[in-house]
């Protein structure tokens, strides 16, 4: 399987060189299937020059570009247009693997094997991101903690086959991996100031392609809170470190309802009985669609609960220490039911 990986590059010196060396000794990998592609997009730093030096010494390197724009940042279109440098690679090969990441990041020396491994059963990859200095932030500690302990709780009540635990709510091009029929079918990525790699999952999820969030597919990245896109990671770590008050989070409970909601549309969709009763199924989730005729239009049970379960905002959120309270009181109780049925 030909694998080529993309790396938007903008002003990136100081961590380009620990990067280049992680994809240059990863593990299980041969160099004759895997391509490293980076685009320097507006670069003033010695980044190219680090690169061309690296790019001579290493055989995992299958393509150089520069490029030099003198506009605003947008990581959109830099992580759209190193994915197609990359593709153009591949001459014609459809049957390939895209994984892309940052500049900024160094992969797990299994990374590339890791993703090539999960990407033989689902479409989309999402990876997990650690960062480098996490004890630095406790409150986004704190906050990573309880995210990842409500997704948890998600995939307790809402299970999905391809995505088992242990999994992860994150979602992040610092670590995306996906088929190349995949992302060809959701015409890559939207060229959006920010957001462009969640844009892109949630489009696969509507369209009914298997995304995973797959722990193992590890790398770590930076805590820096100046960052090269506005919106990014570093954006939300500089707010994060310059809040004084404790952050509020959805209320828990809220959070537990929309994924049963979740789960609810889930099994509904395998039920063509004509005597399924599919006008309450509609008045349980607040659906205003014929979900009947949106389920025969959905390719998969996925598209269907993107479609068929609408966001149902809440105006109850909860500090941070008590939501994690109420969370804990929640998994307890879901626990004992899941055990009693």
């Amino acid at each position: 399987m030909r694998v080529v990986v993309a790396v938007p590059v903008r002003d990136e010196e100081d961590g380009l060189p620990c990067l280049l060396h992680a994809l240059a000794t990863q593990d299980g990998t041969s160099d004759k299937n895997v391509s490293l592609h980076l685009l320097f997009d507006g670069c003033t730093d010695r980044g190219v020059v680090i690169a061309e030096a690296f790019f001579a010494e290493h055989t995992l390197a299958g393509g150089l570009s520069v490029i030099h724009r003198s506009v605003r940042p947008n990581a959109g279109r830099a992580r759209g247009a190193s994915a197609e440098l990359a593709i153009s690679h591949l001459d014609g090969c459809s049957e390939a693997i895209l994984l892309t990441t940052d500049a900024d990041t160094v992969p797990a020396s299994d990374w590339v094997a890791r993703s090539v491994d999960a990407l033989r059963f689902v479409d989309v990859i999402a990876g997990y991101t650690s960062r480098d200095r996490a004890t630095d932030l406790l409150t986004r500690d704190a906050l990573e903690t309880y995210l990842e302990d409500l997704h948890g709780l998600r995939r307790r009540i809402d299970r999905i086959p391809y995505d088992p635990a242990p999994s992860h709510p994150w979602v992040g091009g610092a670590n995306l991996g996906m088929r190349l029929t995949a992302y060809r079918a959701l015409g890559g990525f939207r060229q959006l100031e920010t957001s462009e790699d969640n844009d892109l999952v949630d489009r696969a999820r509507h369209a009914g392609l298997r995304v995973r969030h797959a722990r193992e597919v590890r790398v770590t990245t930076s805590s820096r809170t100046t960052g090269r896109a506005r919106g990014g990671l570093a954006d939300a770590l500089k707010h994060m470190q310059d809040e004084v008050s404790e952050p509020r989070v959805e209320h828990p409970c809220d959070a537990a309802q929309q994924y049963a909601r979740h789960a609810m549309a889930r099994r509904a969709y395998h039920l063509t009985e004509s005597a399924f009763d599919w006008r309450a199924l509609e008045s349980a989730l607040g659906a205003e669609d014929d979900l009947w005729s949106l389920a025969c239009k959905s390719v998969n049970a996925e598209a269907f609960v993107m479609k068929a379960v609408p966001h149902h905002p809440t105006k109850r959120d909860l500090p941070l220490s008590v939501a994690h309270r109420v969370l804990a009181t929640l998994k307890a109780e879901q626990f004992i039911d899941h055990a009693n049925a």
